[in-house]
C-alpha cells in the first residue's frame, strides 16, 4: 500500500465525525482492498482487536508481517502488553537454546576427551607390557651372543628383535638416550642405586640398569641408572 493512498483513506475518514466506528471501518476495510495482493489470512490474538497476517516478500529470510486494527486506547495498551509478553517469550526462548546448544558442545567435547583420553591410557599400558618384553628379549640375546653369535638362530632372533625397534617407531616411542658422565635428570631418570665413583662426578650417572622411553615426548617409562655420589673421602 503506497503511503499516499494511506493519507487519503486518513483524510476521508477525518471528514465525517457522525460515527467514529463507521469511520474505523472504512479506513479498515480500505486497507484490507488495497492490501489484497498480499494474501491477507486473519489471526486470533484476543476479542478486543482484529489482526491479519502477510509474508514479507522482499526479506530474505522467510518473515511474516502482523496488521492490526484497535478501537479505543485500552485495545491498544493490551496490545503493547502483548508484544512486551512475546518479546520476553522470545528472549527467554532463544537464552535457554543458546544454553543448551554451550551443554551440549561442552558435552561433546568432554566425552571426545575422555574417549581419548582412556585409548591413550590402554595404548600406554600396552606399550610399557611390550617394553618388558623387548628387554626380556634383548637380554636373551646378550647372554646366546656370547656362545652363539655366528649361528645362523642368532641372525634370526636378531632380525625379530630389528622388528621389534621398527613397532617401537611407528608408535612414536623412542629410547631415551642416556650415557655415563650424563646429569641425573629426575624427569628422565630413576635412580636406584646411588654409590662412590673415582671416574664419575657427584650427581653423574655412571650405568643405565634399564633403558626408558618417551612416547609423543610424553615419559612412557623412565631410564633406571647408578647415580655417584662422588668420590669417597
Amino acid at each position: 500500500m503506497t503511503e499516499d493512498k494511506i493519507d487519503e483513506l486518513s483524510e476521508e475518514s477525518t471528514e465525517s465525525s457522525d460515527n467514529k466506528k463507521s469511520i474505523n471501518l472504512e479506513i479498515k476495510d480500505g486497507l484490507l482492498e488495497h492490501l489484497k495482493d498480499l494474501s491477507l489470512k486473519e489471526e486470533e490474538l484476543t476479542d478486543n482487536f482484529e489482526s491479519y497476517s502477510f509474508d514479507l516478500k522482499e526479506e530474505k529470510e522467510k518473515k511474516k508481517g502482523l496488521l492490526i486494527f484497535v478501537d479505543d486506547e485500552n485495545s491498544v495498551n493490551e496490545l503493547i502488553a502483548l508484544n512486551n509478553s512475546l518479546e520476553e517469550a522470545r528472549k527467554e526462548v532463544n537464552d535457554r537454546r543458546v544454553r543448551v546448544v554451550a551443554e551440549y558442545e561442552n558435552d561433546k567435547k568432554r566425552v571426545s576427551q575422555e574417549k581419548s583420553q582412556a585409548a591413550n591410557s590402554i595404548k600406554e599400558t600396552l606399550l610399557r607390557e611390550m617394553l618388558n618384553f623387548i628387554d626380556n628379549f634383548e637380554r636373551g640375546l646378550v647372554l646366546y651372543k656370547e656362545k652363539e653369535e655366528s649361528s645362523s638362530f642368532y641372525k634370526g632372533m636378531s632380525a625379530v628383535f630389528k622388528e621389534c625397534d621398527t613397532f617401537l617407531a611407528k608408535n612414536n616411542v623412542k629410547k631415551i638416550e642416556t650415557n655415563t658422565n650424563d646429569d641425573f635428570n629426575p624427569s628422565l631418570h630413576e635412580a636406584i642405586e646411588v654409590k662412590p665413583s673415582k671416574d664419575v662426578g657427584k650427581d653423574k650417572i655412571i650405568s643405565v640398569i634399564q633403558n626408558g622411553y618417551l612416547n609423543n615426548d610424553k615419559l612412557l617409562r623412565p631410564s633406571l641408572v647408578s647415580v655417584s655420589s662422588g668420590e669417597t673421602q
